[in-house]
């Protein structure tokens, strides 16, 4: 898989808008966010791993929906707890034994334009990789520091598709992004956030 990546040494605590979302905003919020962020220089390259994507999406998945779809998406075994979601948003607590971890995915439509050229590594990261799938699904890899103050980390999958829906995952090792950190590192890898946010449910 070629990639375009950049990694920073120092990560900071303002990043790229395009990188995601804090897990407490909700979609509203989110998509004001990404509409007042400023263009930065996307990475695209050629990508071979296929996408589960479908060319034809539904309507904003509900609250219920997106938390029903997050869970199944979910390791079997952990704990879950602080459920709380709206259109197009869900987050939960997840633990699988070794510390809670807040987990969340945002669904936004029509997100193409707004996002255009701004789906690369501009902003500071701990690691960061952007790319664009085969079938034109642009991707970015990332872990940063919280946006919140403290130590925590967060971990986060961005992907926008050629009709323009957007799906951001991410996670954090804390029970909330600004709270204590209550484990070394988030449990999911960034495959398995890639796994989840390229699952078609999402489109609803």
């Amino acid at each position: 898989m070629n990639t375009n990546t950049s990694a920073r040494r120092r990560p900071g605590r303002r990043v790229a808008v395009a990188a995601g979302l804090v897990l407490a905003l909700g979609l509203g919020a989110a998509a004001q966010a990404s509409a007042a962020a400023p263009r930065t220089a996307g990475g695209k390259t050629g990508a071979s791993a296929p996408s589960t994507a479908v060319s034809d999406p539904g309507g904003p998945l509900s609250g219920r929906q997106m938390i029903r779809v997050l869970k199944s998406l979910l390791p079997r075994g952990g704990k879950i707890s602080g459920e709380q979601s709206q259109e197009g948003y869900a987050a939960l607590v997840w633990d699988d034994g070794h510390g809670q971890s807040m987990i969340g995915v945002n669904a936004q439509h029509d997100m193409g334009d707004v996002l255009e050229g701004r789906m690369g590594c501009e902003g500071e990261y701990i690691e960061c990789q952007a790319l664009t799938l085969a079938d034109g699904t642009q991707v970015k890899r990332a872990k940063r520091a919280s946006e919140k103050g403290g130590s925590a980390v967060v971990w986060l999958v961005d992907t926008l598709h050629p009709d323009g829906r957007r799906v951001i995952v991410q996670e954090v090792n804390s029970s909330a992004e600004g709270g204590p950190v209550t484990r070394p590192k988030p449990p999911l890898t960034l495959d398995r956030l890639q796994t989840i946010a390229l699952d078609s449910r999402w489109a609803g």
